[in-house]
């Protein structure tokens, strides 16, 4: 009787033990550091919020507020205008959660940042591009969105903004007199961005251009 007792208390050390050793010591529940993490985000404490979405999903992953925090973490950089660390949040999200009902907002923000990080008709229109083929893919998949309307918008003045640098690289071409390079640039903006609207006379500067080469060419 007393080799069985003494076994059963044994085992029970062993279990205890064993518990202990695979407890989180000091890991408070998901919900109290959410709230933090969004107290945090109030008071305009991005970084410190940061960490504490980040421990939300860290060690409870397979929690609901898991996914509420990558999304609250990504809205958190965009509304700080951290347009590049929103958007690797956002993707983040879409990629580990594509179905969800978040993400056509998610796809939004994703255009939304690259908009938000274009650039004037001078400069490189990386992001430009980017917005713009991003918002075509949202508006292809949710033509209905609530969120549709600012989207067309924004893809009208991302297209404006990419053809106002074909003529920027046009009038340069002029400027050097390469006609014929100029002239492709201005049919370029002519046949893709009918619409756009412009700071120049594009007709002026096609006739320029193009009359310029063809009297080079005969």
């Amino acid at each position: 009787m007393k080799s069985v007792l003494r076994s059963r208390l044994l085992l029970a050390v062993v279990i205890f033990v064993y518990g202990c050793a695979h407890q989180e010591p000091g890991i408070r529940p998901a919900g109290e550091l959410f709230q933090e993490a969004t107290e945090l985000a109030e008071q305009g404490k991005t970084e410190k919020a940061a960490e504490k979405f980040m421990e939300v999903r860290t060690y409870y992953p397979g929690d609901d507020l898991a996914r509420k925090s990558l999304l609250a973490t990504a809205d958190l950089y965009y509304e700080q205008e951290d347009y590049a660390s929103a958007l690797q949040s956002y993707e983040e999200f879409r990629l580990l959660y594509p179905t969800d009902v978040e993400s056509a907002y998610s796809l939004h923000r994703i255009a939304m940042s690259h908009f938000k990080q274009t650039g004037t008709p001078d400069r490189d229109q990386t992001e430009t591009v980017r917005a713009i083929q991003t918002f075509e893919s949202f508006l292809s998949s949710y033509p209905n969105s609530p969120y549709a309307e600012e989207a067309r918008t924004r893809l009208a003045e991302a297209k404006s903004t990419l053809a106002k640098h074909y003529v920027y690289i046009g009038k340069f071409y002029l400027k050097k007199k390469k006609y014929e390079a100029a002239c492709n640039r201005f049919q370029y903006v002519r046949e893709h961005y009918p619409d756009a609207p412009l700071d120049d006379d594009l007709d002026e500067l096609l006739s320029r251009s193009c009359g310029e080469k063809g009297r080079a060419g005969g």
